[in-house]
């Protein structure tokens, strides 16, 4: 289970959907040619200038955030905590009387997890790669770092509002698809496939209520459909450049124990 909030307060869950491509045309007395949808790169750019600008993101220097994750199928309510911190440097604790507690984390070079149901481990392989490119500080404000390619992929409906898809790829990992509003030039939903331990999990994440903290957007409401079971997490309170002891972002014995064997 994922617990990214930040950037994305939005990281956990998903279905697969097939794609569906609306066009842009009209008809009209004499046939015009549909318009051509924006570059992807326009796109993206859009986006980053929408939330705030590089300028506005470049004076962050790391974050830390509270949410709450509800799984209404189940009845249960997890309460979330994270720390991100430049370049790479992450970790998240979810806690509730149900599950205990489960923490993630890296130091920007392992990542690492432990819970008190199935103990410590290491990340490795996909599931790693995926998890340090999610642990990124800046996400999309520096977009071409992460991905090595992007594509528009059509036209989608999402809230009753038209958005451009784009799928964006990054080296050794699956695609991934952002819609952006073609209003407001933010992301609304996202469609992408999550490496775990079970396998590969498809995740649809409906992002919703930005709000300006420290000069940029973030998201406070993510909805995701994990295996058509709803989870909702709701951010309520994001702080940056705030005051974090290294020790957050240390390895855990138990973890450094794993490293030595």
């Amino acid at each position: 289970m994922a617990h990214r909030i930040r950037r994305n307060p939005a990281a956990l869950g998903v279905i697969a959907l097939a794609v569906l491509f609306v066009s842009l045309g009209a008809s009209f007395p004499h046939a015009q040619a549909p318009a051509k949808a924006p570059d992807a790169d326009k796109i993206l750019e859009r986006y980053v200038t929408a939330t705030g600008g590089r300028a506005a993101y470049d004076k962050l220097q790391n974050s830390v955030s509270k949410a709450t994750l509800d799984i209404p199928s189940v009845g249960i309510t997890i309460d979330l905590m994270v720390y991100s911190a430049r370049p790479n440097k992450f970790r998240s604790i979810a806690q509730s009387p149900a599950i205990g507690s489960i923490e993630r984390g890296t130091d920007g070079k392992i990542f690492w997890e432990k819970s008190i149901m199935q103990g410590a481990r290491i990340l490795e392989g996909e599931e790693l790669a995926d998890a340090l490119r999610e642990a990124a500080f800046e996400g999309l404000a520096y977009w071409r770092t992460i991905y090595d390619s992007v594509a528009v992929a059509g036209v989608d409906t999402v809230a009753g509002s038209l958005c451009d898809k784009v799928v964006m790829k990054a080296k050794g990992g699956k695609p991934r698809t952002l819609f952006f509003d073609q209003k407001s030039g933010l992301i609304t939903k996202t469609q992408s496939i999550a490496s775990t331990q079970m396998g590969d999990i498809p995740i649809d994440a409906f992002i919703s209520d930005y709000r300006e903290v420290g000069g940029v957007l973030q998201a406070y409401k993510t909805v995701m459909s994990i295996m058509g079971q709803e989870r909702v997490i709701t951010a309520t309170s994001i702080e940056y450049n705030a005051s974090i002891p290294d020790s957050i972002f240390a390895i855990p014995a138990e973890v450094q124990a794993l490293l030595k064997k």
